[in-house]
């Protein structure tokens, strides 16, 4: 062994069910040749100076070719620059300078290390931003049998590479593979922590959240009820922290179509949101999109347009009577206006997301197709067919330019 040898470090990991994430390495004394081009290279590469950081990250692999193959530099070389290539979008390079960890490993006399399950780890994730699902899969199960053997059942990196294969079976929509394996994450972390720990609460929400996917409605509830309440004691009942657990209990009940609990949730939303940001923060506006949105669900158009009309006032008054976000606004209110026979109110604001979402989006865009046809439809009601006749006319136009094989003239 050298001195101040490194631990290696995963390259890619889930940090939610979905979510890949890059993580970086720490480093140490003695400040060698390669200690300062490897630091170099990784300040670099976070600064975005790829080709600067490749360069420094190759003289460091150069240099650890010369301390042997087992040495732990030369595995720690391979693996910042195939997250280097990662990074600049190069999946095909990172792959090659991963697979090589793994033979490295694997060559050396007790091979079934848990530097062996890292490498193992790394190449999975990357073949999961692939999406080579069957190649993921193996790395990852291979992984955690080095892992439970070496490190045991319950160790949290077993732990992080059983969410990692979940997180690949959820990828897939595979939930009932997923399923038994985020429980086990849920039992391992109920072992280790107190039973109020707000570490508890990712491996709930995780759980919850493939419940809700499976339409296992009330056992989604039970989890995100107890994550919430773990962290409403941490945090006390109005910390912004808590938006979203809130956000979570509220979309799963809007699946569950129970408006009536979702109602509440989202007004303390608001309430949470406001007095923590202010009540003109754009952030109020989504939850008031959402509002109006609930309401518009259950047929009550009437309570909607209040809540949509402010979220448009927050909005304009924080970016711009002309940002893009206020397409998707100015079009559910001008629908509302329709709904509620209120057509002079509902055109201009039709107008107005058609030109804005054509300046922002493009004209073909199929957000332009959508406003053309509300609007189309407001023009029926109004009476005014021919005008009706061009808009639709136009829509589907962009329609059969957006579908792949449209049949052409």
């Amino acid at each position: 062994m050298i001195s101040g040898a490194r631990t290696q470090t995963n390259l890619l990991t889930f940090s939610s069910l979905l979510l890949l994430c890059l993580t970086t390495f720490g480093c140490s004394e003695p400040k060698e040749p390669w200690d300062l081009h490897t630091e170099q290279g990784r300040t670099l590469m976070e600064q975005g100076k790829f080709p600067e950081a490749e360069q420094e990250l190759n003289s460091a692999l150069t240099l650890a070719k010369q301390f042997g193959e087992q040495d732990p530099r030369l595995i720690q070389s391979l693996t910042n620059l195939a997250i280097l290539h990662n990074a600049k979008g190069e999946p095909e390079e990172a792959e090659t300078l991963l697979q090589q960890t793994v033979v490295i490993h694997e060559k050396a006399p007790n091979p079934e290390t848990v530097d062996l399950a890292i490498s193992l780890s790394n190449l999975g994730a990357l073949y999961v931003t692939q999406k080579k699902f069957d190649q993921a899969q193996q790395h990852f199960e291979r992984a955690i049998a080095i892992r439970e053997q070496v490190q045991g059942s319950d160790d949290p990196e077993t732990i992080r590479d059983i969410e990692n294969l979940a997180g690949l079976f959820v990828r897939q929509t595979q939930y009932d593979k997923a399923e038994p394996y985020l429980i086990r994450v849920l039992e391992s972390t109920e072992k280790a922590n107190e039973p109020e720990s707000p570490k508890i609460v990712e491996a709930l929400n995780n759980l919850a959240l493939l419940y809700r996917a499976q339409e296992k409605y009330d056992q989604a509830e039970t989890l995100l009820l107890r994550a919430l309440a773990i962290k409403e004691k941490q945090l006390g009942p109005s910390n912004p922290n808590l938006l979203g657990s809130l956000n979570n209990l509220a979309l799963l009940y809007s699946s569950a179509k129970q408006f009536t609990k979702t109602i509440p949730l989202l007004e303390r939303m608001v309430t949470i949101t406001e007095e923590g940001f202010g009540e003109d923060h754009p952030r109020v506006s989504i939850m008031l999109n959402q509002l109006a949105e609930i309401h518009r669900l259950q047929n009550h158009p009437e309570q909607a347009i209040p809540f949509m009309q402010r979220a448009i006032t927050i909005i304009e008054k924080a970016e711009g009577a002309e940002h893009s976000g206020l397409t998707g606004p100015l079009n559910n209110l001008a629908v509302l206006y329709m709904n509620t026979n209120q057509y002079d109110k509902a055109a201009p604001l039709f107008q107005r997301t058609i030109t804005l979402t054509e300046e922002s989006m493009g004209k073909s865009h199929f957000r332009v197709e959508r406003a053309l046809r509300n609007y189309a439809q407001l023009l029926r009601k109004m009476g005014r067919t021919e005008e009706a006749l061009t808009h639709e006319s136009r829509a589907n136009d962009i329609l059969a330019k957006n579908t792949p094989n449209s049949p052409t003239e």
